[in-house]
Parts: C-alpha cells; structure tokens; sequence
C-alpha cells in the first residue's frame, strides 16, 4: 500500500494519460491498430512510472509491473526506471541509490529500457540535479556500453513532447554534453530523435521516410537506426509495412539492421519476444530474434573506447558488420 508521501509524489510527477494521446500530441492518424498499439506503449510507461513513484518499496511497485500484459511490460520497466531516477535526484539523504538497487535486481533484465527511461528522468530535471539521477554506472551491466542510451532516451523525450521543435524544426541541441564527447552526442540524441519519429509518424512508412528526408543528410543514418529499433520493439505495423521501411531506408540499412539487433537484444534479454519483434527480425536481420539478440553479445566482448571514438559507437559499427 502507497503511503501519503508517496501518493503526494505520484500527484506531483505523474502525467495524466492523455499526454501521451496522438490527439493531445498532435501525432500522425494512419492506421487504427498502428495507433492504439503505439498509444499503448506510451500508456504502459506512465503506469510504471506511476507504480514506482507511488510505492517506497521496490518489491512493491516490481508485483504491481509483473502484472502488467507481458507484451508492454519493458515500456512500463522503462517508465519505472524515469521514477527511480527522479525519487534518486530529489532525496536530500545520503544513501544508496533507489536506481542501482532496481536496476542490480528485478530491473537488470531490462536493462536497456531502464537507461532510456533514465533518460526521460534528465529531461525533466535542471541540470544541476543530473548527477543524482544517474546511477552508479560501474554497478550495473555492460555500463561502459550501454550508458549512452541515456542519452538515446533524453533525445526521444524531446521528440516525443515537442515535435514542433524537434521534428518539424530538426533542432540540433549542441550544447549537450555526455561524457566530454559533445559532437558524438548529438549523433545518439538523433537515434532517440528517430525512434520518436516512428510515433510520430503514426506507424506510417511513407510519412516517416518524408520526414527524415527534411533533415539534413548528415543525420539520416542515425535518424533510421532509431526509428528501425522502435518499428522493430514497439511495432504496430504488417509485414509490408517493414519491408517498405527496409526498401526505403536500403542506403542505411546496416544502420536499420543495427537498430533492429538493439530492440531484438532488448526483447530477448527480458524474455518478452512476439510474433512481431520475429517477423521485424527477419525482415531488417534475416535473422530469428534469438539470433540477432547474440550478434550483440559478441559485439560487446572487448569493448573499449578507440581514441576519440566511444565504446558506444564501436558497439553499433561491430554489429554492423555483419550485415555487409
């Protein structure tokens, strides 16, 4: 049972549902199934959200986002995850840190949602209050990889709750920052940037491969990496419809490929594969879900920044490879 604390932070923090509407966001109608899937995802994650900002205890808000449908659940571990951070950046105690506990236990299975959602925690945060939303990331699994997906979340928030100015402006945020690589980090906001895009758009192919061709051709590799991992996770759409993506996107379709293998590692880690994730992996892979997913973990093996190129970046490009 949540306590009056925690129901006051649930008041306080948590949207109300219909901001994540296509009508309230002002999103692309195409499909009705595309739509209320796409709706859906984005309800689960404020219902994690809501649990893990209501409850004090971990294994409380946990029961609460095990009962959720299994096929939306790493939206709502995600959502659970914003939580977490947002509870860690605002406690005046000194203490161990409510993410690194989450994230060390039920949560590492979703591991590479919950930095998307940590993500989402900073876009909501003055800088000054960062470093305390950030868990100890020497603490939690593959981090010297998988930290830049915070800022991938960071930069899919922006997208998500202000197209005008990021998608139909393609803003470019220079001033970001994450760990002393300024220039590479505007290239992993855009693999956030795309990923929101897929929303955006609706689930409509041919809106989305418009939009990115507005952008300037520089960004549209990662633009597409994103926006094939959210086709890929959160789906929506028919066979036909990926298969558009990957002819539309063929200039980049180890980008598309490499994003595919990211939702497919994140599915299989958290034992969460559908009969969609499958079909999107062997149309954008060639590949099963299970098969794709351990292309990633062999492309972590060894991994280590080279000079200026971050460990991230070396990740993406290993994976790659393989779809050459």
């Amino acid at each position: 049972m949540a306590s009056a604390l925690g129901a006051l932070r649930k008041r306080i923090f948590t949207p109300p549902p219909s901001e994540v509407t296509f009508e309230v966001r002002g999103f692309h109608k195409h499909d009705p199934r595309a739509q209320a899937r796409l709706e859906m995802s984005a309800l689960q994650f404020i219902i994690g959200f809501e649990f893990a900002i209501e409850h004090k205890q971990i294994d409380q808000f946990v029961t609460r986002l095990e009962t959720l449908d299994w096929e939306y659940r790493g939206f709502a571990y995600e959502g659970a995850t914003m939580a977490t951070s947002l509870r860690d950046a605002f406690n005046p105690f000194p203490g161990p840190s409510l993410t690194d506990e989450f994230l060390s236990g039920a949560g590492a299975k979703h591991i590479f949602m919950a930095y998307l959602g940590i993500g989402f925690a900073l876009a909501r945060l003055p800088k000054m209050l960062w470093r305390g939303a950030v868990p100890n990331q020497a603490m939690m699994p593959d981090h010297p990889t998988l930290n830049w997906l915070v800022v991938d979340g960071y930069g899919f928030h922006q997208a998500y709750f202000d197209k005008k100015k990021w998608v139909d402006g393609q803003f470019v945020d220079r001033s970001f920052n994450w760990e002393g690589h300024r220039e590479y980090a505007t290239r992993v906001l855009d693999h956030g940037v795309g990923r929101a895009m897929w929303f955006v758009s609706g689930g409509d192919v041919d809106r989305l491969t418009s939009m990115v061709g507005g952008f300037a051709p520089a960004r549209h590799s990662d633009l597409w990496s994103g926006a094939a991992l959210a086709a890929t996770y959160a789906g929506g759409v028919d066979e036909e419809s990926l298969e558009l993506l990957a002819k539309n996107a063929h200039d980049f379709k180890l980008e598309v490929a490499q994003g595919a293998v990211f939702a497919l590692k994140a599915r299989v880690l958290a034992e969460l594969v559908t009969p969609h994730n499958e079909l999107a992996s062997q149309v954008f892979c060639g590949r099963t879900a299970a098969e794709a997913s351990e292309l990633a973990d062999i492309a972590v093996i060894d991994l280590a920044d080279e000079g200026s190129v971050p460990a991230y970046e070396i990740f993406r490009q290993r994976i790659q490879r393989n779809f050459e």
